[in-house]
């Protein structure tokens, strides 16, 4: 932009227009890999507790347990 006219410039950015949002909702899903085998899960499961992620590794068991009827 070094090289452009300063008209060009000051145009420019006169018709930069800000925008604010404001979130008011929002809508998620979660995904704990239910259609995957027990043993994917398993994997699942030892690599959250390997990175010190033990809620979410409960969360994840007990997705696998109601997915293959363990509950």
């Amino acid at each position: 932009m070094d090289d452009a006219p300063t008209e060009y410039v000051a145009a420019q950015l006169r018709a930069i227009v800000g925008v604010e949002v404001v979130i008011s909702r929002i809508e998620a899903k979660v995904k704990l890999s239910q259609n995957r085998s027990a043993a994917d899960m398993d994997g699942v499961v030892a690599g959250l507790v390997a990175r010190g992620e033990d809620v979410a590794a409960a969360v994840v068991r007990a997705a696998r347990d109601r997915a293959h009827g363990q509950v």
